[in-house]
């Protein structure tokens, strides 16, 4: 098969990946005697497109996918689609606006076959998408999370969490979103700074003593004053002491409360007293429960106020009752004043509107245990963590994790398998016949409990359920996510994992940090910064892509997506091309390119042998250490540095066809994990390679003579040198190269001359001219007098230059405040600079000296 004269990454793409799919390459091996390598894909939104965070997420699982699997393992890339319960009903709901309809219009299983529907409709899209971006991964192990065997799952975890009494069904705060009638956990909801306003409001005294006539709260929600049950004051505050036990007169209703001792009130927040409203308020619902306080519903699940708040405000929103409220305060003369603050206040995490604290029935989990069992696990180290630091944060928050509410009130979900006693309210039991919407059971009707599972539920059993039909392969490899999933996702795997199977779910997680935009901003729709993946695939290639998005890229660390270092990816790619070609021409032109045997011949033959191999075991390293980056460049220095730049170069001369072969064989073993298609593509091309590169084993060590690879690093100086200044004489002119008693220039005039394009390359015994700083080595350039009176005065100058740049970085660096307050990679390349800088001055000194 010939080469064309350019890579088209489009082209090629889509018919490789056609290709490793008919052949079953991404097929974990059935030897048994294979370690099992695995991981599960964090199932993306069945029902959008992918985003640059899927991206980065699919590119570092392909690299360590294709990397185990070349290392000879059963490598199991593990794809998946989210039904992404809350997310995906949204984006439904709001369909349903637009044609002029509401959930209420249809039953709970009308709308879940009607949103199964769209979902199917959308899901080709992602499926694409994934491709496009050279997934590995075995699509004949593709779980949709409404999968039966998803389901079977769920409910026999939801089962044992039954019978070991670890759920129950219980009136709690939760927190609603009354525009998507729909609770969420704590970890779901989004807390902002927003400003407000503090009033102070007066409750006054029952029975009046002492001149005292009244108590005055502060609160930034006066409307939830009409379910107040008590005022807590702090038990140490001087100020209420004799005012403990007595009783005020809630203002705009009929009722009397008690003033009660509790340390949740801040003496330094307001005045020191608070009001409780345990039925709105999470805090002052722990305080209830502490002083056996009643609970008094105000505000109801349509974001209205009840009857229980009274006939003047039963049916105004919340922002109205407010206003009421405040006005007959006023009124009454009970308002003492306010001040704007700014607090912490959660909103939902996809309409952005307030977060209200309602009592819901809800089922919940026990938490405590499961997570005490996963803390163990943690600090036992039995899951490794990149970054590390992620562990204590995690350890950190699972030891202050409360009851996990587990209910959601939409129908698009995996319907909790819960029946409720039609007579008897308290009596549930679990049945897995959701399809009904009640049973007969022991001569008593049930009634299904219409709410579904919260999607991290089922998610949190995703490495259970994707390894199901190959029990080897679990506890997975890695766990590889964004950041932002460490409390919500993570944890729930760790400890639903421990539950359910006795073991943990990975062995390690690694966790990249959030992609931002090239101005290092958070990407938005709302900004117009969003990036479209596809459509840099489209531009530049799939594997430029993810050379270019894994590019500079640490663990944890939100970092900018920067189209240049796609653009350097493409070019690697390119470089690739056109060494294959090259090396595919020579083989065509030799009569006797079929030999097989490999040997070294000249030292920059032994040279890029030790090149490879080292690159071979650092590459396998740093992929162990999950530095993708490094390895990366790495790959990059060594094929274009290294291997197109000097032995390539040197095989113009010397052309060595079967080491030509091999060695290109090695680099796009190596390279393929990160440029799959184009590795593979040329592979398909080359005239003497056979079967799938995908299925190769990663490269042996090459053998190499350490002495003779010494001496060519010793020629690429000499040889660099030549150019440098060749580049650098006054214009830019060439000029004879003489030498002294030089062994190693001796034999390699003819390579030196060829590479520096030098006139001649001579032995003299009568050196004259520019002598080069290049320790151990005598060599001159045969230059005019003029020409190196010229070149002194320029290195003078250079010198001068490059001083007073050394001191206006050492001087920005000394700087305690650019230190402090400049950006990180700022700092670095500040630093990198100066050292560079600092070399070049040393070696411009030393080549003046040598002319004087």
């Amino acid at each position: 098969m010939k080469f064309s004269k350019a890579y088209e990454p489009n082209q090629y793409e889509p018919d490789i990946y056609a290709l490793w799919e008919s052949s079953n390459a991404f097929a974990p091996s059935s030897d048994p005697a294979s370690d099992p390598y695995t991981i599960v894909m964090p199932p993306p939104n069945a029902n959008g497109n992918l985003h640059i965070g899927h991206g980065l997420t699919i590119a570092l699982e392909d690299i360590l996918t294709r990397f185990h699997r070349l290392q000879g393992e059963s490598a199991w890339y593990i794809p998946g689609a989210d039904h992404a319960g809350f997310e995906t009903w949204v984006v439904y709901e709001k369909l349903l606006e637009r044609a002029g309809k509401s959930r209420f219009d249809y039953t709970r299983d009308e709308l879940y076959s009607q949103v199964w529907d769209f979902v199917q409709e959308q899901r080709g899209n992602m499926e694409l998408q994934v491709r496009a971006l050279g997934a590995s991964c075995d699509w004949s192990s593709f779980t949709f999370t409404l999968d039966p065997k998803v389901i079977d799952t769920v409910y026999v975890t939801f089962q044992k969490l039954w019978e070991d009494q670890l759920v129950y069904r219980g009136e709690k705060l939760v927190n609603f979103c009354v525009k998507h009638q729909t609770a969420f956990a704590d970890i779901e909801v989004v807390h902002k700074e927003d400003k407000g306003k503090l009033w102070d409001i007066a409750y006054p005294l029952a029975n009046p003593a002492n001149g005292i006539t009244e108590v005055i709260i502060s609160t930034t929600r006066p409307e939830t004053l009409l379910g107040d049950t008590a005022v807590a004051v702090n038990p140490e505050d001087p100020r209420y002491k004799k005012m403990i036990s007595k009783k005020v007169k809630l203002p705009l209703t009929d009722r009397e409360i008690p003033i009660i001792a509790d340390a949740h009130a801040d003496t330094t927040f307001g005045t020191g007293a608070v009001k409780i409203t345990p039925a709105h308020d999470p805090n002052d619902f722990e305080v209830a429960g502490r002083h056996n306080l009643p609970l008094i519903t105000v505000i109801g699940f349509d974001g209205k106020m009840t009857a229980e708040a009274g006939a003047n405000y039963e049916g105004l929103t919340v922002l109205e009752a407010r206003k009421k409220v405040l006005k007959d305060l006023e009124n009454l003369g009970l308002l003492r004043g306010d001040k704007t603050i700014v607090h912490s206040v959660g909103h939902c995490y996809k309409c952005d509107s307030v977060i209200e604290p309602l009592l819901k029935d809800q089922w919940f989990i026990k938490v405590r245990p499961l997570a005490d069992r996963a803390i163990a696990a943690l600090e036992a180290d039995e899951i490794k963590f990149k970054p590390a630091s992620k562990k204590q944060a995690l350890i950190h928050y699972l030891k202050n994790l409360k009851d996990w509410n587990i209910s959601r009130q939409i129908p698009w979900g995996i319907p909790i398998p819960a029946f409720q006693n039609s007579t008897d309210p308290t009596d549930w039991i679990f049945d897995t016949r959701v399809d009904l919407p009640e049973i007969a059971k022991a001569s008593h009707t049930y009634i299904r409990d219409n709410d579904t599972f919260d999607t991290w539920f089922s998610s949190g059993q995703w490495p259970i359920i994707t390894t199901l039909s190959r029990p080897s392969h679990y506890p997975t490899s890695v766990m590889e996510t964004g950041s932002d999933l460490l409390f919500p996702w993570i944890s729930r795997m760790i400890m639903l994992g421990l539950y359910a199977t006795n073991d943990i779910p990975f062995k390690d997680v690694y966790m990249h940090g959030m992609v931002l935009d090239e101005k290092a901003q958070k990407m938005s729709k709302s900004k117009g910064n969003v990036i479209n993946p596809m459509e840099i695939i489209s531009a530049y290639g799939s594997d430029a892509f993810r050379i270019g998005i894994i590019a500079s890229r640490s663990a944890g660390v939100n970092q900018a997506f920067s189209v240049s270092k796609v653009i350097a990816g493409r070019n690697l790619c390119n470089k690739l091309w056109n060494i294959s070609r090259f090396i595919q021409h020579m083989v065509d032109e030799n009569s006797d390119a079929s030999s097989t045997n490999i040997t070294t011949e000249h030292m920059g033959e032994d040279w890029i042998c030790q090149e490879l191999t080292h690159c071979s075991k650092k590459v396998k390293d740093l992929i162990g250490k999950y530095r993708f980056a490094e390895a990366s460049e790495l790959l990059y220095d060594t094929i274009w540095n290294k291997y197109a730049d000097w032995f390539l170069e040197t095989q113009k001369i010397y052309k060595n066809l079967p080491l030509l072969r091999k060695t290109l064989e090695h680099i796009l073993i190596m390279l393929h994990p990160f440029a799959p298609f184009v590795t593979e593509t040329i592979w398909q091309n080359l005239s003497w390679t056979t079967g799938l590169l995908i299925s190769q084993k990663w490269p042996s060590e090459l053998t190499s003579d350490p002495m003779s690879a010494s001496q060519f690093e010793s020629l690429i100086i000499i040889i660099s040198t030549l150019r440098a200044h060749f580049q650098s004489l006054p214009g830019a002119k060439r000029y004879p190269v003489l030498f002294g008693q030089d062994s190693l220039v001796d034999d390699h005039q003819l390579l030196i001359q060829f590479l520096t394009k030098a006139p001649s390359v001579t032995s003299t015994d009568l050196p004259k001219g520019l002598r080069l700083a290049i320790p151990n080595h005598e060599i001159y350039l045969d230059i005019p007098e003029k020409v190196l009176n010229e070149h002194q005065k320029n290195l003078e100058d250079r010198i001068m230059e490059l001083g007073r740049e050394i001191d206006t970085l050492t001087l920005r660096l000394s700087n305690p405040n650019y230190l402090a307050k400049a950006p990180q990679h700022l700092v670095e390349e500040s630093q990198k600079q100066q050292s560079e800088k600092e070399s070049l001055l040393e070696k411009m000194k030393q080549e003046l000296s040598l002319i004087k």
